[in-house]
């Protein structure tokens, strides 16, 4: 309800739909945010919809329900829909750089250019990227996104930005935390059941970060317990 500070796109991932993320998106939108999530499928983190949905956003000026869309458009996403965000700001950067407010990546899962299209999100730190990962599992394809992600990170450290901020989550931390109570026996089974207090720190974080990309503030000093900084 009201004006919203920002478009956030929130990606769901492979084999999940945007139920398995309805309580997070509810504490975005309770934070003013406008929050979509495309049902659709996720293998390869699907670039050929992230650019058809890039164009769309740019064209597009308000909201199904009337309201004009937010000029701020925040691109994020859970495990290969994190590779989706990044596809989709990438060719947010193409069409309508001026909108695209940064990258929030929840345990992404890499795949066939993702570290190109988040080096283009973050041009060196320019656009911020925060990035959360589980602990390697499987599930996170042995967190095989971090070495792209301690990549950009660096590249934002050579030109003394502080644009890339990134924490790896602690032991009892899993691929499933972002989806909660809204998460099923198919993740838990597969990828370790969530827990009610590694969700409540996760969603607070969540919330914290992407209600500063959409003011432009800088990123506050949160943690979450057991959590070490991506370096």
């Amino acid at each position: 309800a009201g004006e919203a500070s920002a478009l956030l796109v929130f990606q769901h991932g492979f084999t999940r739909a945007c139920g398995h993320l309805r309580g997070t998106s509810r504490q975005l939108m309770a934070a003013g945010l406008l929050v979509l999530c495309v049902e659709a499928p996720m293998a390869g983190g699907n670039p050929a919809l992230a650019g058809d949905l890039a164009r769309q956003l740019a064209a597009l000026r308000t909201a199904p329900d009337g309201r004009a869309l937010p000029e701020r458009i925040i691109v994020a996403g859970h495990s290969a829909g994190a590779a989706f965000a990044a596809a989709l700001g990438a060719a947010l950067v193409e069409i309508a750089p001026e909108r695209l407010a940064g990258a929030l990546l929840f345990d992404p899962v890499a795949t066939e250019r993702f570290e190109a299209n988040l080096r283009t999100v973050s041009a060196a730190g320019r656009r911020p990227v925060w990035a959360a990962l589980a602990p390697p599992h499987r599930c996170n394809a042995m967190s095989n996104a971090l070495p792209a992600l301690r990549r950009i990170r660096s590249e934002a450290l050579a030109a003394q930005r502080d644009g890339f901020v990134g924490m790896r989550l602690g032991g009892a931390a899993t691929h499933a935390d972002i989806e909660g109570e809204d998460s099923d026996g198919l993740a838990a089974l597969a990828c370790g059941r969530p827990r009610a207090e590694q969700i409540t720190q996760l969603r607070a974080l969540a919330v914290a970060w992407a209600h500063d990309l959409a003011l432009g503030q800088g990123r506050r000093a949160l943690t979450i317990d057991g959590a070490q900084p991506i370096e």
